[in-house]
């Protein structure tokens, strides 16, 4: 696997990426270079601060986003025959 600093280097020198473009954070301290995308070379984005689609980057590989809990609904009365 190819390490952040290594991969941001390949992509600078294909022009993929501005150089010396710095990633901003966000508030809650993501960054593309904390993205697995990025860190495997699959982000063809050039954005100022992590995209939507950010996954962080686990030594578990990709993980797909916790999804909310399904809430089942009463069975609604049944119909009157008539």
């Amino acid at each position: 696997m190819i390490e952040a600093k290594e991969a941001t280097r390949v992509a600078e020198s294909l022009g993929l990426r501005r150089k010396g473009s710095a990633k901003r954070k966000r508030k809650n301290g993501r960054s593309c270079e904390d993205c697995f995308f990025h860190r495997n070379m699959l982000c063809a984005l050039d954005l100022d601060q992590p995209c939507s689609t950010f996954r962080a980057d686990s030594p578990d590989g990709l993980v797909p986003p916790r999804q909310p809990v399904l809430l089942l609904r009463d069975a609604p009365p049944p119909a009157a025959a008539g």
